[in-house]
């Protein structure tokens, strides 16, 4: 019994971490770092961008399929940057989001395991 208890509660959490809600993406959009502004993306934007621009960094809604060296290089007209693009809800913010969700899956783990173990 606690062991089927156990295997709901980690697959209820599974489908709800790893579930997307069919809504558009939400991506932080700023010109600047630290960025706290977001917005929600047109329905051709499947993709959040985060450009690193040396002493700037620039977040924004963008086309998967144009997550390329050459055509952001030309968009922001420079020639040295990295760049990263995902395509999750705010994934092009600070990497804390991540850390905290990989503490939240760990923090969940040992509670059932703790709960299966009594």
């Amino acid at each position: 019994m606690k062991c089927l208890l156990a295997i709901a509660l980690i697959t209820t959490f599974l489908l709800a971490f790893f579930s997307h809600s069919g809504s558009a993406l939400v991506c932080y959009n700023c010109q600047s770092s630290p960025c706290n502004t977001n917005q929600t993306c047109s329905s051709d934007q499947n993709a959040c961008m985060v450009a690193y621009l040396g002493s700037r960094n620039v977040s924004a809604c963008w086309k998967y399929s144009q997550c390329e060296l050459d055509y952001i290089g030309k968009q922001f007209k420079v020639d040295s940057f990295k760049f990263r693009c995902c395509q999750m809800d705010l994934c092009n913010g600070s990497p804390i989001p991540v850390a905290s969700k990989i503490v939240m899956i760990i923090a969940s783990l040992v509670t059932v395991i703790k709960l299966v173990s009594f």
